[in-house]
């Protein structure tokens, strides 16, 4: 069995931090997980009151919630040769272990991108769990999945991984150097993204566990919703410049996505019908209209400056 560790980051995450952590002690007791490692962006909500109580080894980030920098500063700092990432509003349910031991069975594989299923707490991620069951979690993606989603994200959707849970080889982030030399622009929502396509374009396999038991809680708030699809479309911009995505998608273009996720209002009619379910006109294309709004000004803003990044 692979030695495993957990890397998770926070930045004032009182609300789901300890349901986090709960969750990982079953599998720490029982020695699936040898270690967990928290990457704090200077929480002042009660966060590290509730990491304190749990066998924990905590870390400052001096990006103050960058994702990115919290994920390399903690894999770095991490013994297991396997690295699991997870976000702090995620819990594992029954099963996760040690299934994602033997789906890296096959040494071919080098990351794991699990998909999650939405924690229900009100009738907005209620209308988001259905969105990510008739979206995202299809085990056999239609079509029109396909079509949607290459023109969205420029991709097939099995190709790249990323997302709030992921299960890492150390080799494999080792050979890539992290997430060193990406922007911070990237690096605030698409670090994860962008260090795939590296692990990818080096051999290994990035696939997707489908059915795994993990949990996520989505944003609870409309204006929520809208900031963070604003946040990863102006990130995801960041991410278009770096060198290696463009090599690896030389036909791909701006606009293309950008047409895609304007006309959401399609997506949202289909999810209406299939979940009987209105409210998805009003949840699905604003947050797309966000992210293209913050994709044109992360564009803008990446151009206009040669970029710092985590080197």
């Amino acid at each position: 069995m692979l030695s495993t560790s957990i890397v998770i980051p926070t930045k004032n995450s009182v609300d789901t931090i300890e349901q986090c952590l709960s969750s990982l002690m079953p599998y720490y007791r029982e020695g699936h997980i040898g270690e967990m490692v928290v990457v704090d962006g200077h929480s002042t909500d009660g966060t590290l009151d509730v990491v304190s109580e749990y066998p924990v080894k905590l870390l400052l980030e001096e990006g103050k919630g960058n994702i990115g920098m919290a994920y390399d500063i903690g894999w770095r700092n991490a013994q297991g040769e396997l690295i699991i990432f997870l976000d702090s509003d995620v819990y594992l349910d029954e099963g996760f272990f040690p299934r994602a031991h033997e789906l890296l069975s096959n040494d071919k594989v080098g990351w794991i991108s699990c998909v999650a299923r939405a924690v229900v707490t009100n009738r907005l991620t209620k209308t988001q769990a259905e969105e990510w069951t008739g979206v995202m979690r299809a085990p056999a993606p239609s079509r029109f999945r396909r079509l949607y989603t290459r023109l969205v994200y420029a991709m097939a959707p099995e190709s790249l991984g990323g997302g709030p849970c992921m299960i890492v080889r150390r080799i494999c982030l080792e050979a890539v150097d992290g997430f060193q030399g990406l922007s911070l622009g990237t690096l605030r929502c698409c670090g994860d993204v962008s260090v795939s396509q590296r692990v990818a374009n080096r051999g290994w396999k990035t696939i997707w566990w489908m059915d795994a038991p993990v949990y996520h809680h989505p944003r609870a708030t409309f204006s929520g919703l809208m900031k963070q699809f604003y946040g990863y479309g102006e990130s995801l911009a960041h991410m278009h410049l770096e060198r290696e995505f463009r090599e690896s998608y030389p036909w791909y273009h701006k606009v293309i996505s950008i047409v895609a996720r304007l006309a959401s209002l399609a997506v949202a009619i289909y999810l209406a019908v299939r979940f009987r379910n209105p409210l998805h006109i009003i949840t699905y294309p604003p947050p797309r209209y966000a992210w293209a709004i913050g994709y044109i000004v992360g564009w803008i803003g990446a151009t206009n400056q040669k970029g710092r990044s985590l080197n």
